[in-house]
């Protein structure tokens, strides 16, 4: 669990297990041997530049609404005010993960992805849909295309981090940004 520290100790070490103390671009999570987890670059402040804040908030809600619809949606809030703060929350990770400012930190603390989706059901089907998913939303969004390898780059392994139920011991499939047009997209 995410360790915090009261103002009169010094601060603890982050000991969660991923291994990182917040969204910072260029920081890195390192590999691990659980389930063959490759490292995660953090995007540059180039995403953000090309992207402004407005298109980064405009793709998590292009994304979010179509995996409310999609087959996973029953993972996400039905009541419509929930979503939106889900919404909300989840783009202001995704600026401060790009280096615009910090609004998810000071109010949600260590980010701490994978132990905040332990209570959500997410396998490798999931994943799949979710990837596929941010895919098309790019698209939708008009993302920047210059920016897209990169935030591809860091979403990809980042997802690997969240599948938390194991359906194969096979280790999860790997979409790579340049095999991703050949992929169809899930409903």
């Amino acid at each position: 669990m995410c360790q915090s520290a009261t103002p009169t100790t010094p601060p603890a070490a982050h000991a969660c297990s991923c291994q990182q103390a917040g969204p910072h671009p260029g920081k890195r999570v390192p590999a691990t041997p659980e389930m063959i987890l490759p490292e995660v670059p953090f995007p540059s402040l180039r995403v953000l530049e090309l992207a402004g804040e407005a298109g980064l908030r405009r793709l998590v809600a292009q994304h979010h609404a179509l995996l409310r619809r999609s087959a996973i949606g029953g993972l996400f809030a039905q009541d419509l005010d929930v979503f939106a703060q889900l919404v909300a929350r989840v783009a202001d990770f995704v600026v401060e993960a790009c280096g615009g400012g910090a609004a998810y930190t000071p109010a949600h603390g260590n980010t701490c992805m994978r132990t905040r989706h332990f209570p959500f059901t997410i396998d490798e089907s999931a994943r799949e849909v979710w990837l596929t998913l941010l895919w098309q939303a790019m698209q939708d969004s008009d993302f920047p295309p210059a920016a897209r390898e990169e935030y591809w780059n860091w979403m990809e392994p980042f997802s690997l981090r969240m599948v938390n139920r194991r359906t194969t011991k096979a280790q999860p499939a790997r979409w790579a940004f340049a095999d991703m047009p050949a992929v169809t997209p899930h409903a």
